[in-house]
């Protein structure tokens, strides 16, 4: 439901961007009609700039263009206070100069989710009924909800294990987009949290303005699929291009012979490749992966150079619950 909600909010922040471009379309058009002096001066500065741009290339070009720009850029505000209108009519239009209505801004070589795309997705959705109080943050992650029970052949109780599960899940998330562990495998038994912890990493990433991509193994497998067989056009690029790709419940889609093994690893491949994200949860122990997916996929969950393997153990907190209900 997150990623229906992110992408409305994308659609919307397109067509804003296709309003804008009308709207320049239209003062444009308005200055030519109402002011042939005034566009004549703009397709003069219009000129000049593709000459400049020409001139790099080794054609002709001013002595000095970012002066002669600015006597342009002069006349034209002049002619525009004369005739009634504000310096910056002309200008591109949008409602937050910080992204362009982008909804996007670069920090360094790192591109992140403007604060108004932030707040415009957080208020889609509040009205979502997807807001704070239900979202899965580390914030709301409650330890007591685990045994305090030593785990089998230690002295660490399950409730102290998963407070370090917990902090090691929340670093991986506060290393995304620059630290340099790519890969993070959640693993273990059912009901230990891991789909919960998953989504906490979603969340984090997303309130830094990183985009957080979500999808079970078995809806990811059927969009590869779909796409690799496809002849109507149809593409999954948005799971190869998402800064953090999360997998929920890998080992649950079909094991399709030449497809299931093949895609996984293509993926795994081009996103490590490109040195984006990846964080995967599975009941699958280490072995039971590399016996389904052979070794070439199961190396890349568990390659410790660029990735992060975390064990989940203990008793499943959903019987634990049911048991103390009984009681």
């Amino acid at each position: 439901m997150d990623n229906q909600v992110l992408a409305r909010v994308a659609e919307a922040y397109e067509q804003r961007q296709a309003e804008n471009r009308r709207e320049e379309d239209r003062r444009r058009q308005e200055i030519a009609r109402k002011h042939p002096d005034l566009d004549q001066l703009l397709s003069e500065r219009h000129q000049m700039i593709l000459r400049s741009v020409r001139g790099a290339f080794g054609g002709g070009v001013p002595a000095d263009p970012e002066q002669v720009m600015e006597e342009y850029n002069r006349k034209i505000a002049a002619l525009l206070a004369q005739k009634g209108y504000s310096s910056d009519y002309l200008a591109p239009v949008c409602f937050c100069p910080l992204c362009g209505d982008t909804g996007y801004v670069y920090e360094g070589s790192v591109m992140r989710r403007c604060a108004c795309f932030q707040a415009a997705y957080e208020k889609a959705l509040a009205e979502a009924g997807l807001g704070q109080e239900r979202k899965a943050s580390f914030a709301r992650f409650d330890e007591a909800r685990f045994p305090d029970t030593p785990l089998p052949g230690t002295d660490v109780t399950q409730r102290e294990y998963m407070r370090v599960v917990r902090d090691r899940c929340e670093k991986y998330a506060l290393g995304v987009p620059d630290g340099p562990i790519k890969t993070l495998l959640l693993h273990g038994g059912s009901g230990l949290g891991k789909t919960f912890l998953l989504e906490c990493v979603g969340t984090a990433v997303r309130e830094k303005g990183v985009d957080a991509l979500y999808t079970t193994a078995y809806d990811l497998l059927n969009a590869l699929r779909n796409a690799y067989f496809s002849r109507a056009g149809e593409t999954a690029q948005a799971y190869f291009d998402a800064p953090l790709l999360l997998i929920d419940d890998l080992g649950m889609e079909p094991l399709m012979e030449n497809v299931t093994v093949e895609q996984i690893y293509n993926l795994l491949s081009v996103r490590l490749s490109r040195g984006l994200y990846t964080a995967v949860s599975t009941n699958l122990s280490r072995e039971e992966l590399r016996a389904r997916y052979t070794e070439r996929v199961s190396s890349r969950l568990l390659d410790t150079r660029t990735g992060l393997a975390i064990f989940f153990q203990g008793k499943d907190i959903r019987l634990t619950r049911n048991e103390a209900a009984g009681a």
